[in-house]
């Protein structure tokens, strides 16, 4: 009487949605910060914020290009792995 507990063994699909969104969010940080020091840096060449816009767009960048390579890492990994392999 009730509802079977046991998991059903089906495949599961690779879900990139959390490395899709570390790439879009760290593009969308780092413009805005690229941005925010231009714009910074055309009106006021000594104001501190100048480095606040450059550090923020250095550790974006970072995170993107780290994002990216994740994505290639997880896209061999499931290319490489069995059909019948669940992750």
């Amino acid at each position: 009487m009730g509802i079977d507990p046991t998991p059903l063994n089906l495949p599961k699909k690779p879900n990139y949605k959390p490395v899709l969104l570390t790439i879009l969010c760290s593009f969308l940080l780092g413009a805005g910060s690229c941005f925010g020091f231009l714009t910074t840096l055309n009106f006021n060449r000594s104001v501190p914020i100048n480095g606040v816009f450059a550090v923020g767009f250095g550790i974006c960048l970072l995170v993107f290009l780290g994002s990216i390579l994740w994505l290639v890492i997880k896209a061999i990994r499931n290319a490489v792995r069995p059909p019948g392999d669940t992750p």
